[in-house]
Parts: structure tokens; sequence; C-alpha cells
């Protein structure tokens, strides 16, 4: 097992150099599924979360194993990672605001929001090498997480990624350079990952640090400043993004003002959705869990059991 580890690992590495010098000499010759810019970052991270998960997979218990629908949600979400970062549909995204909400949107919310779901931590766990294992459960990285992995701290790390981004000048710097660019939609994954991990976290309070309450509330509440960014955005009669104007639409007929209209309401009206259904299953896993404690209370001999019919319990 661990041998065939290696050899994929290797092929991993080597599929990325060999994709890293064909987007380098030969990028008008490949097709569409080719990076339009080679993110060695999002590529290998990737395609060895697909490799761990499969080997993670193969070492679970039948009986443990995450069911179907979390398993589609966790491919999904790096499916659609990879989509938006590393094909040709990233051209789109620096040629339209709106394809370029669509790549952020994707990559800070969506994405993230199905790995949550997807829940693989101790899948992943039985995947990783074991070297790579120790190094996460070491104290400095424990420390790191312990900080971030706060509602608080992961809340103002989500937006602050997301928004930060959204200031027409940093925009436009971002945008005309290829490192800033990359460390654009490099922390926008980290701080959608961060932040729906904590919020969507499936574990009962203590085994999982803070309330299904508290999470709730956080999914909640980045809700508002979102909404106030993204209305302005697509309200505004300002051309906020001239990058878009200089560079060239790839659609001409969609005028600058219609471009940045979309771009506000595709940034306003489905990462709203997703607060909203965050506090839903945030609730809902706060009634399985109480379900579940009920069945495994013991009573005691010869106590008295009261049912409040009224509740319909």
């Amino acid at each position: 097992m661990d041998k065939r580890l290696d050899y994929a690992s290797l092929g991993i590495f080597a599929a990325a150099v060999i994709v890293d010098l064909a987007c380098r000499f030969l990028p008008a010759n490949l097709p569409y599924v080719f990076p339009f810019i080679f993110n060695a970052p999002v590529f290998l991270g990737t395609w060895f979360m697909v490799l761990w998960y499969f080997r993670g997979m193969a070492r679970t218990p039948k009986a443990e194993r995450p069911g179907r629908v979390r398993q589609w949600f966790f491919l999904g979400g790096l499916a659609l990672i990879y989509f938006v970062l590393q094909t040709k549909f990233e051209y789109l995204t620096q040629h339209m605001f709106f394809l370029n909400r669509v790549q952020a949107v994707t990559i800070g919310m969506v994405a993230p929001f199905g790995i949550a779901i997807g829940w693989m931590s101790e899948v992943l766990a039985r995947g990783v090498p074991a070297w790579l294992l120790a190094v996460c459960k070491g104290d400095a990285i424990r420390k790191v997480g312990h900080v971030l992995f706060h509602p608080l701290p992961a809340m103002a790390l989500f937006l602050v990624t997301s928004d930060i981004w959204l200031i027409p000048s940093v925009h436009f710097a971002a945008m005309i350079d290829p490192t800033l660019y990359a460390i654009m939609n490099l922390s926008c994954l980290l701080g959608g990952l961060v932040f729906w991990l904590v919020v969507l976290d499936p574990r009962p309070s203590p085994i999982s640090r803070f309330s299904f309450l508290a999470r709730a509330g956080a999914g909640f509440l980045v809700m508002f400043p979102q909404i106030a960014i993204s209305a302005y955005i697509a309200l505004t009669s300002t051309d906020l993004y001239s990058f878009y104007t200089l560079c060239g639409r790839i659609f001409p007929a969609i005028s600058p003002a219609n471009d940045q209209m979309l771009g506000g309401m595709i940034q306003w009206i489905p990462p709203g959705m997703m607060n909203t259904a965050a506090l839903i299953i945030a609730l809902n896993s706060l009634r399985l869990s109480d379900i579940k404690a009920e069945k495994n209370i013991v009573i005691p001999p010869g106590a008295k059991v009261y049912k409040a019919t009224w509740t319909g319990r």
C-alpha cells in the first residue's frame, strides 16, 4: 500500500511538471481542461486530496464509511475548485467581472461548503502519509488551528479574504499581477475552508469546541456585511472595475454597467442563500444530536417518566 502511494505521489508530481511545461511552451495547443495559468498549490492540493481520500476510504471499515451524499459533496467541492482555477474557464474570469465573481464565490463559498458537508477528516487522516499526519498534529499547527478554528477569527478571516479583493484598487492590482492574483485565489479558498469547516462541523459539543448555536450564528451573521458590499457593487452607477474595460470583455454585448451588476448579484444572492442554508443545517444537527442523546439516556430504576404530549415528543 505504501509503495503504491509513493508511486501515485510521484505520478502526481510528474504530471504537475508536464502540465506546467505544457502551459509555458504550448499554451495555444492545449485543450480546455488544461490550466490557463498553472497554479502548483491548487493542482497538487486537489490531486493529492483525491489520492488520500481513496486511500483513506480503502482503509476505513465499510460500517464507518461516510454515506454516498457526503462523498459526492466532498468530491464535488474538489472538482469545482479544480474547474474554476485549473481549466481554461480561468481565461473567461479575467475578461468578465461577473465570471470572476462566479470563480470567487465558487472557491470561497460553494466548494468549501461542499467539502465541509462531506466532512472527510477521519477518512483523510487514514489516507495521508504518516509523516504528514504527525506534522498536522504537531504543536505549532495545533496552536494555529486552535486560534483560526474559532467562530470569531473564522468569520473575520472569511470576510477579509473575500471582501478585501473587492476594493477597486486592490482588485485592479491583483488582476494585473500574476503573483498577487494567485494569492487572491488561494486566500479566498483558505478563508472559505476554515469558515465552513467551523460552521458545518457535524460533531456535538464538547467533541467540537463550540455549540451548534454558536456555529449557526457565525454562519448566519457574516451574511449581512456581504449583502451590504455586494448590493453596493450591484446597484451603484460608478464603474468600479475598469480592468475589464481595459483588457477587453469576452462578451462585448454585456455593457460594463450590466457586467458589474451581474457580478454584484452573484456575490450577493447565492452566498446569502448558502448562509441561510448553513443556519438550517446547524439547527438540524442540533436537533439530531438531542434525539441521539435522549436515546442514550439511562433511566434509573424506580424513576418516573413524564411525557409532555403537547410538544409532540
